[in-house]
This record gives C-alpha cells, sequence and structure tokens, in this order.
C-alpha cells in the first residue's frame, strides 16, 4: 500500500486546522493546572485510563467536527482529488 504524503497532508490540514492547534498549545502550557483539578476528582490508580479517556475524546470531537463542517469537507475532497490527478500524470 504506498501512501501518497500530500494526501495525508491534506487530512492532517482538514483535521487539524490552525485554529484547534493554537488552544492545544495553550492546554499544554496549563498542564500543572489541569493535572491538579484532574488530581482532585481522579485517584491516583485510575489516573492513566483517565487521560486516556480524555485523549480519546479530544481525538473524536475533532473527528467529529472536520466531519460535519460540509464545505470544508468538500473543500478537502477537491484538494485530494487535484492531489491525485497531478500524481496520475
Amino acid at each position: 500500500m504506498d501512501v501518497n504524503t500530500r494526501v495525508l497532508r491534506a487530512y492532517l490540514d482538514h483535521f487539524l486546522p490552525r485554529d484547534v492547534v493554537g488552544p492545544v498549545i495553550i492546554v499544554f502550557s496549563l498542564e500543572g493546572v489541569i493535572d491538579g483539578i484532574f488530581n482532585l476528582y481522579v485517584p491516583d490508580e485510575f489516573s492513566t485510563l483517565g487521560w486516556g479517556l480524555i485523549f480519546v475524546l479530544a481525538i473524536a470531537t475533532v473527528a467529529y467536527w472536520g466531519s460535519v463542517d460540509e464545505p470544508a469537507t468538500e473543500e478537502l475532497q477537491d484538494r485530494i482529488d487535484e492531489i491525485e490527478e497531478r500524481t496520475d500524470q
């Protein structure tokens, strides 16, 4: 299976737009605060499971958000078609 890096980059640009990356950087900069609040409500023995759940929910939210934006989805498909046409030539 040959993976076209341009198509992969188009998917990443679609599902990880720059307006998502900014808040993610802010969240990572506040990691200590978030971890402190998290530890108040989640026992230590369940912390890995809790962070895993948060990670999965974040991925699902971003994927859902990227799939319901109809104009952006059409733009993604147009970009993929354009990349495939260039590759075929």
